[in-house]
């Protein structure tokens, strides 16, 4: 059964915890949206003050639409086989470099039903079994990072829910071991520090000589 709060309230939690943490940082962060029809973005603004963190997105939900906001060519679009961690990461880094944004992720599923198991072009992309299969890509300054998240639902409202909180779920993560990176190089650069400052000053003239 779907929530009457919008969004619901642990969902709220987890975006509050990633304003907290790019605020802090003084970083921002872009989506890239298909499946979720826009419920990742809606999600991220729905916290007051996001407009200090949040730079905006685009929604790729046609192929279409890829060819004018996501860089895609004609060739890319006859070539296309479905959803994949390959074609999610590389609407990451195209966002990325288009917003400059600090963190960019993207999302790419099927959420069903099997009727609409075909593109604008007429292929068939994706079979029964793949309905409630998001694909989720993070771009930053660390790099690029893709998951694959299952539902096994067919409920096609469901499932643009879960894929819209397993992104949130993935990028909080992201941003996590990216602090976890920060404290870890801050911790030895103050280590370096109080090892020089403990030398004599011949000691230490020794030492950076040494080092250079």
């Amino acid at each position: 059964m779907m929530s009457a709060q919008f969004p619901p309230s642990d969902v709220t939690e987890i975006v509050e915890e990633i304003a907290s943490i790019l605020i802090k940082r003084g970083e921002t962060i872009s989506v890239s949206e298909a499946a979720c029809g826009g419920l990742l973005s809606a999600y991220l603004v729905s916290v007051p003050g996001a407009s200090q963190w949040f730079h905006g997105g685009t929604l790729v939900y046609s192929l279409k639409s890829r060819l004018k906001l996501s860089g895609w060519s004609e060739e890319d679009i006859l070539n296309y086989t479905g959803p994949s961690e390959k074609v999610v990461l590389r609407l990451a880094r195209t966002l990325r470099m288009d917003l400059g944004s600090t963190y960019v992720l993207s999302e790419t599923g099927i959420a069903g039903p099997v009727i609409q198991a075909q593109d604008e072009t007429g292929k068939s992309v994706y079979t029964n079994e793949d309905i409630g299969t998001v694909f989720l890509g993070v771009a930053s300054p660390n790099g690029e990072s893709s998951t694959v998240k299952r539902t096994l639902s067919n409920d096609r409202s469901k499932n643009m829910q879960e894929f819209a909180k397993f992104g949130l779920e993935f990028i909080l993560d992201e941003l996590k071991k990216a602090e976890g990176k920060d404290g870890e190089k801050d911790d030895n650069g103050k280590d370096d520090n109080e090892k020089d400052d403990s030398k004599t000053n011949g000691d230490s003239h020794k030492d950076k000589k040494q080092k250079v």
